[in-house]
């Protein structure tokens, strides 16, 4: 292509193609600030909705309390009170899901009968019948006030996962937007590439055969040779079939059928089957109300089965130099976990690298082992350790499966402090002979 307008065209479209890419990601990078803030409110209300909650709570019990000034505390209970009806509101008003939605409705439910109750123990209270205080209360009002509580919980743990879900797919479409724009302007500047003409083609390939016959190999007759057809995907060479010289329409002579290479299709892709969100947002309410540590192995079960993996270990740091130890498992006999050992944090594995730069780490399956997923136990305080996630055969570590091991690995590590292992080698063995 010699004119010159044409090629300043060209460049002209290729420029303006990488500008319009760049100013997708921009918009695209708009949503994603707007989105995470978004999230970030939510969870911010959602919290302070909780800890109202608790201290209305702990008001309404002093009303009864021996020795304390009951009039000031119905004052204080009331202040705190007419705070928590609009947060609550507000919340049902910026929740994105219909899950979250649902459960903050009914946690405004129960805190409006919880109000009808405060009224009757205020009464009672006033007129001196602290037994008849004391069963409003505590009988009829504190499930009340535990469902309140529970539902902000769980519509944090919904609005969460799809807060993480949205913005792994609008970095997605960033990324397309950025291939796009870069595969238009190369194919444009492709066009600038000068082509020869036929007849500077046609000498060049005369003078390329004369030269190529004066070494050429002397190849077998044609249908005497071997196809041999190699699956690049797979890295495996097919069985060789013999290649005749023409291949009959129907069937031979003989009457048998003729069949061409058969081609077999290994690692079929299987459709990815995305995480259960209530089923995780389940449990991360339930990790948020754990109380004693025994509960943990179940929760791990769950966790388990929630990424469909057979097995998950929860690495955390001990001794002086930080070795990454487990201390709680699922899915692994006593003999795989005293095998393990200890990792060293500067290993060259997946769980160290995960621990040490405090991000995800995908270890993408392979034809005899399954692929795996690590979490680190990121929170306020700090890295306290990792959590690696074998998943099942055929179980792909897609983009869903990464964001729910994210979110789960962080609702674990509010129970971890950096630093310190919770259960001891023994324990987690003794754990894992109970599983197997």
């Amino acid at each position: 292509m010699k004119s010159r307008g044409v090629r300043v065209l060209i460049v002209v479209l290729a420029i303006a193609a990488m500008a319009g890419a760049g100013a997708a990601v921009w918009q695209l990078e708009q949503r994603v600030v707007a989105a995470q803030s978004s999230a970030d409110a939510f969870e911010r209300d959602a919290r302070e909705a909780v800890v109202a909650l608790a201290d209305w709570r702990a008001a309404w019990q002093a009303y009864v309390a021996e020795g304390q000034p009951a009039e000031a505390w119905i004052t204080k209970a009331a202040a705190i009170g007419e705070a928590i009806g609009p947060k609550l509101a507000a919340l049902r008003t910026a929740a994105g899901t219909a899950e979250a939605q649902g459960v903050l409705e009914s946690a405004i439910e129960a805190f409006s009968a919880l109000m009808q109750h405060d009224a009757r123990a205020r009464g009672f209270v006033r007129a001196g019948q602290v037994l008849s205080a004391s069963d409003v209360i505590f009988v009829e009002g504190d499930p009340l006030i535990e469902k309140a509580a529970s539902g902000v919980d769980t519509a944090r743990g919904h609005e969460r996962v799809a807060a993480a879900i949205a913005l792994e797919q609008l970095r997605r479409s960033e990324l397309i937007a950025l291939g796009a724009g870069a595969a238009v302007a190369l194919l444009l500047m492709l066009a600038l590439v000068p082509i020869p003409r036929a007849a500077e083609r046609d000498a060049e390939a005369a003078d390329a055969e004369a030269g190529a016959a004066e070494d050429a190999p002397v190849l077998p007759a044609r249908g005497g040779g071997l196809n041999l057809s190699r699956d690049i995907g797979d890295g495996i060479v097919r069985r060789a079939q013999p290649v005749p010289d023409k291949a009959p329409a129907s069937g031979d002579a003989n009457g048998d059928d003729a069949f061409g290479p058969i081609d077999f299709g290994l690692d079929l892709p299987v459709a990815a089957k995305a995480p259960d969100l209530d089923v995780v947002a389940d449990l991360c309410s339930s990790m948020a109300r754990v109380q004693d540590t025994r509960e943990l192995q179940g929760l791990l079960e769950r966790t388990a089965k929630a990424l469909d993996a057979s097995g998950v270990i929860v690495w955390m740091p001990d001794g002086p130099q930080g070795s990454l130890r487990p201390v709680l498992a699922h899915g692994y006999a006593s003999l795989s976990l005293s095998r393990m050992g200890i990792i060293h944090p500067a290993a060259d594995n997946a769980t160290a690298t995960a621990y040490r730069t405090r991000s995800v780490v995908v270890v993408p399956a392979e034809v005899l082992a399954s692929g795996a997923v690590v979490a680190p136990l990121i929170s306020s305080e700090g890295c306290s350790g990792a959590m690696a996630i074998e998943l099942r055969e055929g179980v792909e570590a897609t983009p869903q499966v990464r964001a729910v091991a994210t979110i789960l690995a962080a609702q674990l590590a509010t129970m971890f402090m950096p630093g310190a292992v919770t259960a001891a080698p023994k324990a987690v063995a003794e754990a894992a002979d109970s599983l197997s």
